[in-house]
């Protein structure tokens, strides 16, 4: 077994295991070359090195926020891809998505106490949770992943 920095040439199972993924799902990103093993042991298993751990901690990521494998693949593929923005990027989105679950389970205890004290809440407590969309801030990720579609097209002369 070769040593890559702290990480160890794993097996597919060892991988699968540590990030909740099937061994299927890595087969399945070796097939699309999003997460391809650096080399096969003497049985012909595959071996991931740290550079591939890494990248699938990549594909993951994108995956929670729910970016499609193809978009993902196009991404990472890029000349320009950079880890380093691309993680900090991830990074502000989870903390607005923190925020606002926060914000939502706030809201469901007050609801909650307010039930159990049979107090109405006004419609700014009840709603005010959902009112700090805005949409402006999403633009350029709807653009990305849809501007090409007629759907987008057709949204976009409507408004």
């Amino acid at each position: 077994m070769k040593v890559y920095g702290a990480i160890v040439d794993m097996t597919i199972g060892q991988v699968a295991r540590l990030a909740g993924v099937t061994v299927r799902t890595l087969h399945h990103y070796d097939e699309l070359g999003l997460v391809t093993p650096r080399s096969r042991s003497a049985a012909g298993y595959r071996l991931y090195a740290r550079d591939d751990v890494a990248r699938l901690q990549e594909v993951l990521f994108f995956r929670t926020l729910g970016m499609p494998l193809d978009d993902i693949a196009a991404l990472i593929s890029d000349p320009g891809y950079d880890r380093s923005e691309a993680l900090a990027r991830q990074r502000t989105k989870l903390e607005r998505e923190a925020g606002h679950l926060l914000g939502m389970i706030e809201t469901i205890d007050r609801t909650l106490q307010a039930e159990e004290e049979g107090r109405e809440m006004s419609a700014e407590e009840m709603l005010g949770v959902f009112g700090d969309f805005d949409p402006a801030d999403y633009e350029d990720e709807v653009r990305e992943r849809w501007g090409d579609s007629e759907a987008y097209q057709q949204s976009a002369r409507r408004t």
